[in-house]
């Protein structure tokens, strides 16, 4: 079945159904529907021409999955449901399944939801768009910055030290070239709970030795986890090298996002 008849047959599923979405795993193509467009870009799905009709839609579902995050992250689609089209199957998928997975609301008793939001994106696009053409790795500890500072050092001069709030605001998306760039420092990002940058480059002076983390975790990940252990904060780490957001609190690993699926629209 060719693409431009898979969307046509979601456009009407998502009528009937009133999604709020129709995600697309397909080449992008010329379609009219009423609700929001989303592409994915950068999947491979060849695999699933060799694969039952039970394990299309097993991986179907578990790709879903990993764009609904991004799409609960981006679009801030809480509830409700988008049709999902993949080479050989549609989904109609219930978005409470990305919002169980990464709830923002989890974190409002340390972090106000609209600055998670901001940096769980901005954390996105870092880990897909590296910088200068290269993967980059940073952290983001969000908490009261004086007591993350009690356990931390500045390893070099502050870049955000004496700016005026609205140019270290993280929830202004015009900030964010300033942040990617200075993340490419060694160290760490301290963001106050009101969204305030208010350091970079900075370096946590923690030990995780007493934590109970997955194996192969690098030591920004190892000290962004154990901050959270000692002081009331959330940690957002990007992995270099697999470019995987992590989500700690309470000196835990609480949310792992994959980078590796794009979407648009």
């Amino acid at each position: 079945m060719n693409d431009e008849v898979l969307m046509g047959a979601a456009v009407e599923i998502a009528d009937e159904v009133g999604a709020k979405a129709i995600v697309s795993f397909t080449r992008p193509c010329t379609c009219q529907a009423k609700v929001p467009l989303i592409w994915v870009q950068d999947l491979q799905l060849d695999i699933l021409k060799d694969l039952s009709m039970s394990e299309i839609v097993s991986t179907c579902e578990h790709h879903m999955l990993d764009a609904a995050i991004q799409i609960y992250l981006s679009h801030r689609f809480e509830e409700g449901v988008v049709v999902a089209v993949f080479p050989y199957a549609i989904l109609v998928y219930d978005l409470e399944k990305a919002k169980n997975f990464v709830d923002v609301r989890d974190y409002e008793d340390l972090v106000p939801r609209d600055v998670m939001y901001a940096v769980l994106k901005l954390a996105m696009e870092i880990a897909v768009e590296g910088r200068e053409g290269r993967k980059i790795g940073t952290a983001f500890v969000i908490g009261d910055a004086g007591q993350i500072d009690r356990h931390s050092h500045q390893a070099i001069l502050n870049p955000y030290l004496g700016h005026d709030r609205a140019f270290r605001d993280i929830k202004n998306h015009e900030n964010w070239e300033s942040v990617k760039e200075f993340a490419q420092l060694d160290g760490v990002f301290v963001v106050d709970r009101q969204g305030m940058i208010c350091a970079a480059g900075r370096y946590l002076d923690v030990s995780a030795k007493d934590l109970q983390l997955p194996g192969g975790l690098g030591g920004r990940h190892l000290a962004t986890a154990a901050i959270t252990h000692l002081v009331p904060a959330v940690g957002v780490t990007i992995s270099e090298s697999g470019g995987l957001v992590r989500v700690f609190r309470d000196g835990a690993c609480t949310i792992t996002i994959r980078s590796d699926i794009r979407i648009t629209g």
